[in-house]
């Protein structure tokens, strides 16, 4: 019998290696339907009426005012894009500040060339994370919207960062977080009992986010979206490069498949053997697929700073 490898292995956190949590997340980005299932939550009545119909009321009409917007972990902009471009129907003048630390961010800059709803956008560039902008820049600079798209697992202390970001808010300003559940997706997937080394990623959920609002005593609205992945490459591919970057993005380790200890390895996998569907595609073959939700959390900021 095969000894265990639990006193052999040891599992990192993905984002000790920034190259290779790239690789993952290129991997994530053709493995799931996030961006159109986002994409279909900007355009939808609940974007409109939360954030757009609620900035106006704000600008009580006077929309020759500038908006100021604020993104974080703000990646490749291709779902920040999105939402700046509703805004754009609105609003005449938008003055976007992002701050993504990562090589990502010269995407974004692609992305606005290529984009003639930018023309009426003024840009801000900070590659930097959330904690050195603010050390550089302070939190003199209010914003009317800020938006924090699944980037709050690289933002520490929810308790902290959401008191960060609400002091960033003007009186009426709105605060967008998307973060995933703790019972679905990455926020269940039972790496536990490595935590306490902290040599895995101990992902923030949306109970963490939440709980952090509700301590402060920030009001918010919830709602929720569902992604799905492709998850058939690792679980029916031993070979499958794709497949291994998907879970090492997946379960926020390096080289999950290789490096985990048996009983974790196993306890994983039997987590997506429970939780998986299987369909047929249209040429019959199988595909698996695996579900996450995600909770929408908006804040408007009052009258008072508490």
């Amino acid at each position: 019998m095969m000894a265990s490898n639990m006193s052999e292995n040891k599992l990192f956190n993905l984002l000790s290696d920034m190259k290779h949590y790239h690789k993952t997340y290129a991997a994530y980005c053709s493995k799931t339907t996030k961006w159109q299932e986002m994409h279909k939550w900007t355009e939808s009545a609940e974007f409109e009426s939360n954030v757009v119909a609620n900035l106006s009321k704000y600008f009580s009409g006077n929309m020759d005012q500038q908006i100021r917007v604020l993104g974080i972990g703000s990646g490749d902009g291709i779902l920040e894009m999105h939402q700046l471009q509703k805004l754009t129907a609105k609003f005449l003048k938008i003055s976007a500040s992002v701050v993504e630390p990562s090589e990502l961010i010269t995407k974004y800059k692609d992305t606005v060339g290529m984009n003639p709803a930018a023309d009426n956008i003024t840009f801000e560039w900070y590659k930097q994370t959330f904690d050195e902008y603010l050390a550089c820049h302070g939190s003199d600079k209010k914003y009317h919207f800020i938006s924090v798209v699944h980037a709050v697992y690289f933002l520490g202390d929810p308790d902290v960062f959401i008191q960060k970001l609400y002091k960033l808010l003007e009186p009426g300003g709105i605060l967008l977080v998307i973060v995933v559940t703790d019972h679905t997706g990455s926020g269940c997937i039972p790496l536990h009992k490595l935590k306490d080394d902290k040599t895995t990623n101990n992902y923030v959920n949306s109970f963490q986010v939440t709980a952090a609002l509700e301590k402060l005593q920030i009001y918010y609205t919830q709602s929720t979206y569902t992604e799905t992945y492709n998850i058939t490459d690792f679980m029916t591919n031993d070979d499958s490069e794709e497949g291994e970057l998907l879970l090492d993005f997946m379960t926020g380790t390096i080289n999950f498949k290789k490096s985990a200890p048996d009983d974790v390895r196993d306890r994983v996998m039997h987590h997506f053997q429970q939780v998986l569907r299987i369909e047929k595609t249209d040429d019959g073959d199988e595909k698996i697929s695996y579900e996450e939700i995600s909770d929408i959390l908006l804040v408007t900021r009052g009258d008072k700073a508490k």
